[in-house]
């Protein structure tokens, strides 16, 4: 098992991001999107149906259509972002089905393991999309 986060959450943050800089200005094109952040067309899409599904982002239709942030950039996270991609951040199977494993109750480490989805779960929640835009090293150069 591997702390790491999946691709499609990785290059899904990426993407939100894009969506999130043009906040109030206007509709952000998928083919736009793709080419900035080096993401295939197909698996951009991937990305887009489950983030708009939770409703994090929308879709506008027409020639001055794409994807818009369906709030505030303030008022979306990475946990957010994470969770609409990839479910609930599990470090071990058991913190997420209780019947995983027979030792759930009586395990030793299953205690360290909960810290550290907290943890990580407390990182993700205190950075916002406008915390990335804002810290953006491209805007800042």
């Amino acid at each position: 098992m591997s702390l790491k986060l999946s691709t499609k959450c990785r290059y899904g943050a990426r993407a939100i991001v894009e969506i999130a800089r043009n906040y109030q200005i206007m509709p952000t094109k998928r083919k736009d999107i793709a080419k900035s952040q080096g993401i295939s067309d197909s698996y951009l899409e991937d990305i887009l149906i489950p983030l708009k599904n939770a409703g994090l982002i929308t879709a506008v239709r027409g020639a001055k259509g794409g994807f818009k942030l369906a709030r505030d950039p303030k008022e979306i996270n990475l946990l957010h972002v994470i969770s609409a991609l990839d479910g609930a951040i599990c470090t071990v199977d058991c913190l997420c089905t209780l019947d995983a494993c027979d030792r759930t109750k009586s395990c030793a480490t299953r205690n360290v393991w909960e810290k550290v989805k907290e943890a990580q779960e407390t990182v993700l929640k205190d950075v916002n999309l406008q915390d990335l835009i804002d810290n953006d090293p491209k805007l800042t150069v």
